[in-house]
């Protein structure tokens, strides 16, 4: 019996024997589910790209918006700036006339006086007073063009050129001060005759009656002309040589042939700035 009980224990009955079940764990794979997990969470739903086209759009708008809403302003900055100067180009054109007038009236005297002295020299030489008065008159009553150009200057140099409108009004402005600058240049071959008229007046006149006839009275006439007196006593020609006469009469017709063509040119160029002045009020009225 005590074989048999020994027996038993040794060898239990099943149903008393327990299986332990243990699950094996896989290290890759716990690192593989991590890392999809982590993707997940920063995968926001919804993110194919039609939502990155639409934030591009989006983005695209905005910046378009910005720069058309600054450039707007920047347009109206302008426009402002553009009417201001506008209205001072105006303010130059008319100084312009003024001057373009005035010195057409001189300038017409001057070359009346020119072409009567040639006639006495050639026609009546024992005319000496009107000789001399239309002599000094001559050189008294030439008058340079020069424009005004301080306000167009300041807008070519600032760029507000390019905001005047219509583009016909633009070309009408550059045209005008194109053309003025032919004038300026004549100018210098007026200042060229005058002088040779100058250096060779005392081959004829007396220095000292000139001086008389300036410092008794000179006066402004109604017509802007300067008025030269006439000597108080007959004066005499230093020199009654045909070839003295003919020298000085030959300077005093060239200049007055130059003078012509420049009172031309002067005429154009005040009907040209009166047609801007009134093309710009046209496009730019005043409030």
């Amino acid at each position: 019996m005590l074989f048999r009980s020994i027996a038993q224990s040794e060898n239990p009955p099943d149903e008393i024997t327990t299986s332990v079940n243990t699950e094996t764990i896989n290290p890759n794979q716990e690192t593989e589910n991590m890392e999809v997990h982590a993707h997940d969470l920063h995968k926001a739903p919804g993110h194919g790209w039609k939502h990155y086209m639409f934030e591009f759009l989006m983005l695209f708008f905005a910046v378009s918006l910005g720069a058309y809403v600054e450039n707007l302003r920047e347009s109206i900055l302008h426009k402002e700036e553009v009417k201001t100067h506008i209205n001072s180009l105006v303010a130059d054109l008319q100084t312009d006339i003024s001057l373009l007038e005035s010195g057409l009236d001189r300038n017409k005297y001057s070359g009346q006086m020119a072409d009567s002295l040639i006639e006495l020299l050639h026609s009546d030489i024992s005319n000496t007073v009107d000789i001399y008065v239309a002599a000094r008159t001559v050189t008294a009553n030439l008058a340079y063009i020069y424009t005004n150009s301080k306000s167009f200057d300041q807008m070519k140099s600032s760029g507000l050129l390019r905001y005047i409108k219509p583009n016909y009004l633009l070309d009408s402005i550059g045209s005008y001060y194109v053309s003025f600058q032919w004038l300026i240049n004549q100018n210098e071959l007026l200042r060229l005759k005058i002088d040779e008229i100058q250096k060779k007046n005392a081959l004829l006149f007396d220095s000292y009656v000139f001086q008389q006839m300036i410092k008794n009275r000179i006066e402004k006439g109604s017509n802007r002309r300067t008025i030269i007196n006439k000597p108080s006593v007959k004066p005499v020609l230093l020199s009654t040589n045909p070839n003295d006469i003919n020298t000085l009469s030959l300077n005093y017709h060239y200049y007055s042939s130059v003078l012509k063509f420049f009172i031309n040119k002067s005429l154009q160029q005040r009907d040209r700035a009166i047609r801007l002045v009134e093309l710009i009020k046209k496009e730019y009225p005043s409030e």
